[in-house]
């Protein structure tokens, strides 16, 4: 088993360096990449530790993250998440996740993002611009997921997304599909080591702009390392490799230690192309707090922080219920 592990795990350290390295080679037309949206990584547990989570999502954000991770959702998890983001947008996230029976799961997750109010700008009789009303643009994504265990070590899964834009009197929309894996190594009853594949928005294009397909893969280590006998230490690494927009091209890192089960410190960093962003871009930093309510159910509140260096930080925070 260890061996066949480490056999994943090489091959597809060799599979993106090799992607990556014909990335790096190509005359990609950015301008054709849409939904941009689609690349905002949501929910404060996995941003907090550099959205790395491809190999771990086992929680309310596994839809969004790798619906391979379905299949190890325990009870029932929903969550609501505020997004404080650059300028005067916002971004509201509502995800649910629940076990089916042993060892398969589904989600769903639903994505509202507002820009805030714009002026629409038209030309006067005198040739000056002259503000004529306001339009505030949307996004929204809903998607629905299911993941399974098929053998006692893999999880493989799916999910669905529809994906609509309205800009003024413009609307666009597509439906995209994400796919993923994920392979456990026990050890002692633990997942010591967790290997994660995924590929994301596989679909239709949004007006005349292609969806940002990406390729994710990523290994979780679980330290055994505990103050007391509840805790859990996890270490993390992604790779993403997007279809078509190198400068999205990123390895992020990321760490949880969670403290008696009750609290848990997160930390990350985003390694990344920022272009002329100096400062502290892609540093993500969070907390999470667990207040158990009776034998069966538990409160989580999270937070997450993420810099985008000269244009300054972004805040999540949610509330998730965990019903056993």
């Amino acid at each position: 088993m260890k061996k066949l592990f480490m056999s994943v795990c090489a091959a597809a350290v060799i599979g993106l360096v090799a992607t990556a390295t014909f990335a790096d080679q190509t005359n990609f037309d950015i301008g054709k990449v849409g939904g941009s949206e689609l690349k905002i990584g949501l929910g404060p547990r996995p941003v907090a530790m550099g959205e790395a989570f491809v190999a771990k999502a086992d929680d309310a954000n596994a839809t969004y993250w790798n619906p391979a991770g379905l299949g190890q959702i325990q009870g029932y998890h929903a969550s609501f998440m505020h997004n404080i983001y650059l300028e005067d947008t916002s971004l509201e996230y509502l995800a649910y996740a629940q076990n089916l029976f042993e060892g398969a799961g589904i989600g769903a997750n639903l994505m509202i993002l507002n820009f805030g109010s714009m002026d629409k700008v038209d030309i006067d009789s005198s040739g000056l611009p002259v503000i004529v009303s306001e339009f505030t643009p949307m996004v929204f994504s809903f998607a629905v997921g299911y993941g399974q265990f098929v053998m006692p070590f893999l999880s493989v899964g799916g999910s669905v997304k529809f994906i609509s834009q309205n800009i003024d009197t413009e609307s666009y929309s597509a439906v995209a599909l994400d796919i993923g894996a994920i392979f456990q190594l026990k050890a002692k009853g633990d997942n010591a080591f967790q290997a994660g594949l995924a590929i994301q928005n596989l679909g239709s294009s949004l007006g005349e702009a292609s969806l940002p397909m990406n390729a994710k893969a990523g290994l979780a280590y679980s330290v055994p390392f505990k103050i007391t006998e509840k805790d859990t230490w996890n270490i993390l690494l992604d790779i993403n490799l997007p279809f078509g927009d190198v400068n999205y091209t990123s390895a992020n890192i990321g760490t949880e230690y969670c403290y008696n089960d009750l609290i848990a410190v997160r930390g990350g960093y985003k390694i990344k192309d920022t272009g002329d962003l100096s400062g502290m871009a892609g540093l993500t930093a969070g907390l999470g707090v667990k207040v158990p309510v009776g034998q069966s159910i538990a409160m989580h509140i999270d937070y997450a922080l993420l810099s985008f260096g000269d244009l300054g930080l972004t805040h999540q925070i949610a509330l998730t219920a965990v019903f056993k």
